[in-house]
């Protein structure tokens, strides 16, 4: 894959240094001189000294049209216009943007930033899924935070232990996916009966979340 990546600072750095293990071409924008010399010289990558919200510079560094482009900066308004700016007159798809200020999420998003990253988002979020409810954790978030992959452990105090999935009606908005009983990954059918111990992973909507572990937990 062909990345280019605006800003050269440690989270540019060390972003290229691991996508180059997985044999991506990358090429770094970066305004600080001594910084380039380094990274070229460390990575053995192309790197532009210039400004990534410079047309003319970055038409020196897109040499070939990338398959996705980042912008890293600790600046939120140079990673938004770098971002626009490779979309506009690239015709880049895919554009990601660090976001510093996690209030600009949906501000990046709403003007054509295809995913906006915020480091403290992405902690308060972890946090949040491990402390979600006793018994249940929300693995991850899907389709812009709307849809949840949630790991439920069944115990013996299960209103649904010992029952059969045809036994049990789940709530309409959510589905069971797989049933992981040790070292077991059970496709769910009618017959599945629910053990204590079992480990389910189900899906559904944020708001059927407290549904879904009155339902399998009580």
């Amino acid at each position: 894959m062909n990345i280019v990546i605006v800003g050269g600072g440690k989270v540019g750095y060390y972003l290229a240094k691991t996508l180059q293990q997985y044999k991506h071409k990358i090429a770094i924008i970066e305004r600080k001189r001594e910084l380039c010399e380094k990274i070229a010289n460390e990575l053995k990558i192309c790197v532009v000294n210039g400004d990534g919200t410079n047309i003319d510079h970055l038409t020196e560094c897109i040499a070939e049209k990338p398959d996705t482009f980042i912008a890293v900066t600790g600046k939120d308004e140079d990673n938004l216009i770098a971002c626009q700016l490779a979309k506009r007159n690239f015709g880049i798809k895919r554009t990601i943007a660090r976001v510093n200020n996690p209030k600009n999420i949906v501000v990046f998003e709403k003007l054509g930033v295809d995913i906006a990253l915020s480091s403290t988002s992405v902690i308060a979020d972890l946090i949040e899924q491990e402390v979600d409810f006793m018994g249940m954790k929300t693995l991850m978030k899907l389709r812009g935070g709307k849809v949840a992959l949630n790991e439920i452990n069944i115990t013996n105090s299960s209103p649904v232990v010992n029952k059969s999935l045809r036994e049990i009606s789940i709530p309409k908005d959510c589905v069971l996916i797989s049933v992981i009983r040790e070292d077991l990954v059970i496709i769910p059918k009618g017959d599945t009966i629910l053990a204590d111990g079992d480990i389910i992973i189900t899906a559904s909507s944020l708001h059927d979340q407290q549904e879904l572990k009155d339902f399998f937990l009580g």
